[in-house]
């Protein structure tokens, strides 16, 4: 397929070679400035997405929270108890008929299993749960302790 040119001549193949080569350089351009603005996007993706983890570990954090004051609480006597385990939240067997004091044990949302760390009560039993990860440069520690009503003052047992 032969080219003309403006007066009418025939163009040979190394004439149009120096007009494909701008193309080329202007595909890697483009190529080039839609991985720069993907990198972009996925970074701000990334972290939306640990954003929305961490909230989403602070409201499964406030659940275990009430959980427990509720077991704590649900004992009518001037005695209370912290739960054994985790289990006990869910099925709480100390009464003739099973209380649930929350719904189901949750799974970290960062690891997706229950792999928290138990923060033990002076008292015995469990006070509180923890999350310790390492992210990128700095560690990540969050505490969800149940503190009751007359122990306001006192630091929970493992606090830093």
């Amino acid at each position: 397929m032969a080219s003309h040119s403006i007066n009418g001549e025939h163009m040979g193949a190394k004439e149009l070679s120096g007009q494909s080569g701008f193309t080329y350089i202007g595909v890697l351009i483009a190529v080039a400035l839609m991985g720069i603005g993907l990198l972009a996007i996925s970074e701000v993706w990334t972290t939306t997405a640990r954003r929305q983890k961490m909230a989403q570990l602070d409201w499964i954090g406030e659940q275990y929270v009430q959980a427990i004051e509720s077991y704590y609480y649900a004992n009518t006597g001037s005695v209370h108890f912290y739960p054994d385990k985790l289990d006990d939240l869910v099925e709480d067997k100390r009464y003739l008929s099973i209380k649930r004091h929350i719904r189901t044990l949750y799974a970290n949302p960062f690891t997706n299993t229950a792999d928290w760390k138990i923060i033990p009560s002076a008292q015995g039993g469990i006070q509180g749960i923890e999350y310790k990860r390492v992210d990128s440069d700095y560690l990540v520690c969050r505490q969800f302790v149940f503190v009751p009503r007359n122990e306001v003052g006192r630091q929970p047992l493992g606090d830093h």
